[in-house]
């Protein structure tokens, strides 16, 4: 049984990684995407709010798929300052408790309030309130909950890891 959350832990793992690499390719189509419209702005005049707001967009999917690589990875906020000093036992217990009371709950309800807000930008057919802005905002409002959906994954790897982790590997 233990070996196959310590399997499960590890797939869930393989996936925000493939994420996070993903999305550092977005950055890199960010990046194009911003000197494009510089360049274009300031040498022909020519300007486009479909593109300014699809770079706001980009950006956003960056930060939202981002947050879940960066859990993995470990570099997400916690204070590391007492953390850092803690022995592997009390660590491991950390990784037990705090994604079961605050992540996998938290993740949970953010995806069931944001379902709805998407759900109604969907039926109302919202689309940008700027002139020449893009349609089908719920896409990037559908972001919102697809991101805790990767949080909520990343924290139950956590989870499975610490709880699979014998003595000899603390």
């Amino acid at each position: 049984m233990m070996k196959q959350l310590a399997l499960l832990a590890n797939r869930l793992d393989t996936l925000i990684m493939r994420i996070g690499q993903i999305t550092s390719w977005l950055i890199f189509i960010l990046v194009l995407l911003v000197a494009g419209d510089v360049l274009f702005r300031y040498f022909f005049h020519i300007s486009s709010i479909a593109e300014q707001e699809f770079q706001w967009h980009l950006l956003a999917a960056i930060a939202i798929f981002g947050s879940a690589y960066t859990f993995q990875q470990g570099e997400h906020v916690r204070v590391d300052l007492f953390y850092h000093n803690y022995s592997k036992n009390v660590k491991r217990w950390m990784n037990i408790l705090i994604p079961l009371i605050i992540i996998l709950p938290f993740s949970a309800f953010i995806i069931y309030l944001s379902s709805d807000y998407v759900l109604q930008s969907y039926a109302n057919n919202e689309v940008s309130p700027d002139p020449g802005g893009l349609p089908y905002r719920y896409l990037v409002k559908g972001l919102i909950p697809l991101g805790f959906i990767l949080i909520f994954i990343q924290g139950l790897a956590v989870l499975l890891k610490a709880i699979t982790k014998t003595e000899s590997e603390l």
